[in-house]
């Protein structure tokens, strides 16, 4: 495993509402990737909705007299995600993460699991390994992927992001993560976007 026992064990412990920033600041971060395999394969639809669904969760996280219906929104996310085919572009691929880690998000508040931040956490991490053995072509031991920038990176930000999530739930705070994360440049795995999508 990539992460210590003690970041899981306090990743487990977050409440729902944590749970669910957590999932979603980590979707935000995977955003650009989206976004640019929407570009290069023309799919408005996917882009639209991505960003009408992240747009939502912020919504419900920032007002709290949200009429946000997350069960639509979480409906109309699944019907349009992209499905990774090994004979296809491999941009689906974060694309589709970047969709879990949202979907995520949403399902910390629906089903209430108590495993979704620690799935979006595992999801964003695998986006930053596939990522590295494509751009290498070939595969990475966990001591390998641990000296590698771009996952030094990945663990440096969760480890931070958990840090902020924990804490007492306040609107101006979380108002805060949303001007820092609402418009993300630059994804887990280095991907930057000229203009906003």
């Amino acid at each position: 495993m990539i992460f210590g026992e003690k970041f899981y064990r306090l990743v487990d412990e977050m409440s729902i509402w944590q749970q669910s920033l957590f999932s979603l600041v980590l979707a935000a971060r995977m955003s650009p990737n989206l976004y640019l395999y929407c570009s290069l394969s023309q799919d408005t639809v996917l882009s639209e909705v991505f960003r009408k669904a992240f747009d939502a969760m912020w919504i419900y996280h920032t007002d709290k007299n949200n009429h946000v219906s997350l069960d639509i929104v979480h409906d109309d996310l699944e019907k349009v995600m992209p499905v990774p085919d090994p004979d296809g572009s491999y941009g689906a691929y974060p694309a589709f993460d970047a969709c879990q880690a949202l979907i995520l998000a949403i399902e910390a508040i629906t089903e209430k699991n108590g495993d979704e931040a620690l799935n979006a956490s595992n999801i964003s991490v695998c986006t930053v390994a596939k990522f590295l053995e494509v751009q290498e072509e070939r595969s990475f031991s966990d001591d390998e992927l641990r000296e590698q920038k771009l996952m030094e990176e990945e663990m440096d930000f969760q480890v931070e992001l958990l840090s902020r999530v924990r804490r007492k739930r306040e609107a101006a705070w979380i108002q805060e993560l949303y001007e820092e994360f609402g418009n993300v440049a630059c994804s887990n795995i280095g991907i930057t976007l000229d203009s906003q999508l």
